[in-house]
């Protein structure tokens, strides 16, 4: 049941394919990717103690970082564990990952870094900032099943454990902070 509904959804997007959808997903995708992401969580560091939040190197000022990291350490894990084939139903429009597809990194990854960055909002900022991390976070899951790299259940599972990951930090890094 899950891998007819796994691939009619992979034939939706397959059907969605233009130049400018090609181009931008191909772009969206880096959203998800440690090559960006690590370097933002390293900036979030400066920038929250440069607005003395938190000193460096605190909890607070890491757990940008630490959802991340935790999310990807995770995901990695659970892919070596899974081992499950990447699909194959259509052409891919990027190179195709030599990991395997479950769960999938990117949204694990997208999902830990904005959910933890909407928890360092502002509480005035949390829901028009809620609003467009979302649609960030949704984008990066679209964008892997746009280029046929992930099956829809490999990107569902990857945000949520993204999100739970930030969630889960965030009780411990932040359990009295923006509240």
């Amino acid at each position: 049941m899950l891998n007819v509904l796994d691939s009619q959804i992979l034939g939706i997007f397959h059907g969605l394919r233009s130049p400018y959808l090609d181009h931008f997903f191909a772009s969206v995708t880096w959203l998800g990717s440690l090559w960006l992401l690590v370097p933002l969580s390293a900036l979030g560091i400066v920038v929250v103690w440069r607005l003395g939040y938190a000193s460096v190197l605190s909890l607070h000022s890491t757990y940008l970082p630490a959802a991340l990291l935790l999310a990807s350490a995770l995901a990695f894990a659970l892919k070596a564990w899974f081992e499950r084939p990447r699909p194959a139903l259509f052409e891919t429009l990027t190179a195709m990952p030599v990991d395997s597809a479950f769960p999938s990194a990117h949204s694990a990854q997208a999902a830990a870094f904005f959910v933890a960055l909407w928890f360092l909002l502002p509480p005035a900022l949390r829901v028009g900032g809620g609003i467009v991390l979302a649609g960030v976070v949704s984008a990066v899951m679209m964008s892997r099943l746009y280029l046929q790299v992930h099956w829809p259940s490999d990107v569902l599972v990857g945000a949520l454990l993204g999100g739970a990951c930030a969630v889960i930090l965030r009780v411990v890094f932040l359990p009295k902070v923006y509240a």
